[in-house]
């Protein structure tokens, strides 16, 4: 009997060294998918950081972009780093836009039909309308 005895202690024995192992174990998962979860969790960005953002309509034609016209490749009266978003129409015309100097706004031919701008040199703002050969009709101050 004493060898019995000693052959169960024996198994008890190793049975409670696998049972530390795999508790040791299944800790260790534990915390691995706590960090992960910890991590994911964790506070979302709000800045978005681009160069150039273009929307797009159903058709995929561009129908607002915002970017810097350096960067937009396009030639409009503002400094190459000054930020400009751009409204187009389903041609690719751009029939507004707005700048840090103003507000423009075109016919369908990307001609001008309204211009606001802020200038500090001339010491004020101006406002433009345009006749329909491009050519300004009226204008303050």
């Amino acid at each position: 009997m004493t060898g019995e005895n000693e052959l169960l202690a024996s198994r008890i024995s190793r049975l409670e060294q696998e049972n530390r192992r795999l508790r040791l174990i299944v800790l260790g998962i534990a915390l691995a998918l706590t960090a992960v979860l910890l991590m994911a969790a964790g506070p979302k960005p709000r800045t978005i950081e681009a160069e150039k953002i273009v929307i797009l309509d159903s058709h995929g034609r561009a129908r607002v972009t915002i970017g810097t016209p350096e960067l937009a490749g396009a030639a409009i009266f503002t400094k190459p780093d000054e930020p400009v978003i751009w409204l187009s129409d389903e041609k690719g015309t751009d029939r507004a836009t707005l700048a840090a100097d103003g507000l423009r706004l075109n016919d369908d031919h990307a001609k001008p039909l309204v211009e606001l701008r802020s200038d500090a040199k001339a010491g004020g703002s101006q406002l433009r309308l345009y006749s329909s050969d491009g050519k300004i009709s009226w204008s303050a101050p």
